[in-house]
């Protein structure tokens, strides 16, 4: 394997999705340029020209698999290789990104073991952790994201209610797509678990609301504790 930096394209329009991979390759020798949506991606990636990509699927604008489709006719980005990212690990989606030209396919919540490897893998490049100096400014850096992921989560619980008041299946399946995929790096693995169930429990004929609003206030009272924590620190 070489030995270079490489230059990863992670486009996934959640802030704290592309916060967690950035502070995940922020520990190796990694150049790391963001997008939050696929027509940006396709942009961002014929003016950067990444070494690898890390794809969303359910994004506005362009999901990820119209940008899939797009990057593999383009001469100048076709051979570039891309890992789909999914919160849904259904056999549909999964075979979808295949053919639309996906290298590989990671399911949330985000195995960093597997992935750092397949990275490693699709580029032909081990990953050199940064000196310790600088890891030190990244572990700064992960405290920083974790009080940024405490302190946006009140507006966070103003949608999960307004979602669940609603009955909006399609809104409140979103706000814990996206807590799945990050929580546990930002040191939430119970908020990760409780996100998977509900995602699981979104999928029933019959959707039992209590369940979901009983399994919403444990996550909140998690998240209080937490904040509690840290501020008594």
């Amino acid at each position: 394997m070489n030995n270079t930096q490489l230059n990863i394209l992670i486009v996934d329009d959640s802030d704290l999705t592309r916060s967690s991979l950035t502070k995940l390759f922020s520990e190796y020798d990694c150049n790391i340029i963001t997008s939050i949506d696929g027509l940006d991606g396709i942009q961002k990636s014929l003016t950067s020209k990444p070494d690898i990509i890390l794809l969303d699927i359910l994004m506005p604008n362009l999901d990820g698999i119209k940008m899939l489709q797009v990057i593999k006719i383009i001469d100048e980005l076709k051979r570039i290789p891309v890992i789909v990212i999914s919160g849904n690990s259904n056999k549909t989606n999964v075979f979808a990104s295949l053919e639309a030209g996906a290298d590989k396919v990671i399911t949330k919540p985000i195995d960093e073991d597997v992935l750092i490897k397949s990275v490693e893998e699709l580029t032909r490049t081990k990953l050199l952790h940064k000196p310790k100096t600088e890891r030190v400014i990244a572990d700064n850096s992960i405290d920083e994201l974790k009080k940024i992921y405490i302190k946006a989560f009140p507006q966070k619980e103003v949608q999960i209610n307004k979602a669940i008041a609603e009955r909006d299946k399609y809104a409140i399946g979103n706000i814990f797509h996206e807590l799945k995929g990050v929580s546990a790096s930002m040191g939430f693995p119970e908020v990760t678990e409780i996100s998977r169930l509900i995602e699981l429990a979104l999928n029933s004929d019959k959707i039992d609301w209590s369940y979901i609003k009983n399994q919403t206030d444990e996550i909140i009272s998690i998240i209080e504790r937490k904040t509690f924590s840290l501020n008594g620190d």
